[in-house]
């Protein structure tokens, strides 16, 4: 929501500016304020920089005095790591997104945040060319989930449309494809077994009054921990048998605690995973091609060799 009064104006302006450089013109848009709002933000600017709490850049711009860091090179390294994870992860613009990786910026060193500012500002091009529909998404359900409260949407899944009353007990990003997902009970469906819902599917959102609870023995990585990446199901046996020349690859590849990986005296490298549920695997284990054969289960070598079936007759 916009600030509605000149205070919540003025406070929402010093905590954009504690964290990134911003024109008075893209000011009053990141406030979603009108337009016609320009004057009443560049008076504030004016009083803001007359008591030394904002200073006007040369370009024209405005930021709050620079603060000394006190993050080691460790520290700041892992906050750029989390600024680049969140770049890629949001492939289309989200406002709030690119709040988050100015905040994370501003937490690194002088000599650190000058390339990581350019990179923001090639994410916040995209506005023009992004859906804003899933900034709306991502603020619905993060108010759902903080707030207690129970989420109602369609939900578009690959093969039909459902209508979801939402108790969210987690947000998790796929480690695969780096999508977001809410895991929760749907209370429209029945039962207490929590499903997974990726954010990108959720249409017409509507936040209800209704409380939500967390159940007190839900624990988020007891239930994904049997997850390759987001889906969870019944415990499956994956044994995958590795060509010597991927030896080393193989083993620069984050296989989770419960992975048994052996290097055999041939060259090759055994691995078995547990996973609920093996379709997750299928895009990784083809990215290997040929130099990956799937043993076990079943079903899963049967998948994989029909799918590079289906290749080489592409390919001819």
């Amino acid at each position: 929501m916009p600030p509605a009064t000149k205070t919540e104006r003025m406070l929402a302006t010093l905590d954009l500016l504690g964290h990134a450089e911003v024109s008075a013109r893209d000011l009053t848009t990141r406030l979603g304020l009108p337009v016609n709002k320009l004057r009443s933000v560049q008076r504030d600017l004016e009083t803001l920089c007359q008591d030394g709490k904002v200073e006007r850049l040369d370009n024209g711009k405005y930021r709050r005095p620079a603060r000394a860091t006190t993050l080691n090179p460790v520290e700041a390294l892992a906050v750029y790591s989390a600024a680049r994870m969140l770049y890629h992860h949001a492939a289309d613009y989200n406002e709030h997104y690119l709040t988050a990786l100015e905040k994370l910026t501003a937490q690194l060193p002088v000599t650190a945040r000058r390339v990581a500012a350019q990179a923001n500002a090639a994410y916040q091009q995209r506005k023009d060319t992004s859906d804003t529909s899933a900034s709306r998404t991502f603020e619905l359900v993060a108010r759902a989930w903080l707030e207690g409260r129970v989420l109602r949407f369609k939900y578009h899944s690959l093969t039909k449309e459902s209508q979801v009353e939402l108790v969210i007990y987690f947000i998790e990003l796929n480690p695969q494809n780096r999508q977001a997902y809410a895991i929760g009970v749907n209370r429209l469906k029945g039962g207490d077994r929590p499903f997974v819902f990726r954010l990108a599917r959720m249409r017409n959102l509507t936040l209800l009054s209704e409380e939500a609870h967390i159940p007190e023995n839900f624990h988020p990585m007891e239930y994904l921990s049997g997850a390759w990446g987001i889906m969870t199901g019944d415990p499956v046996r994956v044994e995958l048998f590795f060509n010597p020349a991927v030896r080393d690859r193989v083993r620069e590849v984050p296989l989770g605690p419960t992975a048994d990986c052996q290097l055999l005296a041939s060259g090759h490298t055994r691995v078995c995973l547990t996973v609920g549920g093996w379709k997750e695997l299928v895009p990784w284990i083809l990215g290997w091609g040929g130099e990956v054969e799937v043993l076990g289960p079943p079903d899963l070598r049967t998948h994989i060799a029909a799918a590079h079936r289906k290749g080489q007759a592409l390919y001819g």
